[in-house]
This record gives C-alpha cells, structure tokens and sequence, in this order.
C-alpha cells in the first residue's frame, strides 16, 4: 500500500522523531507498506500535494490549520481518506465533524470513545516502543515523579509536592521525557477531560507505575487498578492509593512488569494493523 499521512511537523526539535506521523510511518514501514509524510515545516512541503491518485490510502492526522495550508479533499473520491482526531477534550469534536463533511472523509478515528458515531471508530492512543521502553541503567530515583505540563494540573502537582516532595519535571521533552519516567517508582497522571493521553501509554512502556485518575476507558483497553495499574476517583483515594503504595518498591515492581506487559498491546505497530485492516474492510 501507499500510504499518505498530512501532519505539521513537530515544532520542538528534542520532540520531532515522536511526532505522530513518524511514528505511524515507522510502523507502517514495519508492516511492508509504503508511508509518505506531508505538511506545513516537512522539507517536501512546496506547495499543494501532488498526485494524490498514488495513494490507496490519506490520513489527516490532527492538523490544528490557521493558514489554510491543510488540503480540503473534497473532491477526492479515489484514494481512501481517514480524518484522526487526537484533541477534541481541547478543541471540541465538531471542528472534526466539519473538517470530516467538507472533505468528504471516509472515516473518523476517534482517539475518545465517547465520540464514536456512525462516521467513525474508536482508535485509542499508544506508544512507539521503537522509542519508548525500559532503560535498565536508569536508576529509580523518585517514589513518585510527574513529567509533562501543568494545564490544568498546577494545584494538585503543588498538593503532591508538599505531602510527598514531589519534584514535577514540566515540559521535559523527547529522550529526555523517557529517562525521567523511568526514574520513577510511580508515574502520576491526570486526563484532561474524557481522554486517555499518551502520557498513560508511554508510562507503562517504560514499566513504570502509571497512577491516573479513573476512565471507563482504561477497563476496557485492559488497565486494571492494583494489578498493572493504580487508579483513583478523587484526592481521598489518590492519598489512600500512594500512601499504601509509594514507598513499597515489591509491590510496585509486579505491577509495574504487569503494566508492561499491557503495554505491548497498546504500540503503534498495532495501531498500523488496524488501519490496515479498516482500509481492506471498506475497500471490501
């Protein structure tokens, strides 16, 4: 197949080799299958896109367009197209309804169930284990650690840090973000809204204790509190969770390897497949 993903590229240097368009086009490339990235910033971005009838299969993936550089595709019958919505807990899903109707899409992956319609399927976030894994000469150094940024989560990392001496590395990006989350025991997490951020995958990509506040979601893509995963529903049973475990390095190493393990299923390596396996199904 040929494959055709549209995405900015990555504005932080240290972050780039983990934007998600290198990253689905690493695993599509490990599954035999031609993938060519496009956008605003890439060097081959020299205007319009051409010969798009080369493709079997387009993928917007989650292009937040001020300049109108973002191709509309509605007159595209032939190939494929895919509209991948990452961001609507910030953004709202009916700019992704729009963008879905003015191009003509095929489908919507949705990365939040809660968005699934008939247009679309529930395509959760995953890791590039390519990039992300356990680093056994990293040293554990903290029970607890938080990397990524403060958005909505100031009050609480301040809550954490008095009680625990939490130390929060905010906006530690790339190689640097992997190293930091292998040093911690336990890796606390907060959603935004109704998603389940990447942060949750990668934590337990690292074999770290993933700490997150509590989603449907994440039962049914096979976390489990106290086996591979700690989960909570409020500050009570966040203090109750990491008073019980945060300084119990046996108990947090079996769940950490069983974290592991889940993670292996949640790479995008799988994440590819299943694309794969959407295209041939519409494709018929």
């Amino acid at each position: 197949m040929n494959i055709l993903i549209i995405q900015e590229n990555g504005r932080h240097e240290e972050n780039r080799n983990f934007r998600e368009c290198f990253c689905i086009q690493r695993s599509f490339k490990n599954l035999g299958h031609n993938a060519e990235v496009w956008g605003l910033g890439h060097d081959n971005f020299d205007g319009p896109v051409k010969k798009l009838d080369k493709y079997d299969l387009i993928i917007n993936l989650e292009n937040y367009d001020t300049s109108g550089w973002v191709p509309k595709l509605d007159s595209v019958d032939d190939p494929i197209k895919f509209l991948w919505s990452i961001d609507p807990h910030c953004r709202g899903i009916e700019v992704y309804k729009k963008t879905f109707k003015d191009g003509n899409y095929n489908l919507i992956l949705q990365a939040i169930k809660d968005h699934v319609d008939d247009n679309s399927v529930w395509f959760p976030n995953c890791y590039d284990d390519s990039l992300i894994q356990r680093r056994e000469h990293i040293k554990k150094e903290k029970d607890i650690g938080f990397c990524g940024s403060l958005l909505n989560r100031a009050q609480i990392l301040e809550f954490l840090s008095g009680r625990y001496g939490m130390e929060p590395d905010i906006w530690v990006l790339g190689d640097g973000m992997v190293d930091k989350i292998n040093s911690y025991w336990i890796h606390f997490n907060i959603n935004l809204a109704n998603d389940i951020n990447y942060r949750s995958f990668e934590t337990i990509g690292c074999g770290t204790v993933l700490l997150t506040n509590r989603n449907y979601q994440y039962e049914e893509l096979g976390f489990e509190d106290e086996k591979n995963c700690l989960m909570y529903d409020s500050i009570e049973e966040l203090v109750s969770k990491l008073d019980l475990y945060h300084k119990n390095h046996d108990k947090l190493r079996n769940i950490g390897d069983n974290g592991f393990e889940l993670a292996k299923k949640h790479t995008y390596d799988d994440r590819a497949g299943r694309i794969i396996k959407l295209y041939e199904d519409l494709r018929g």
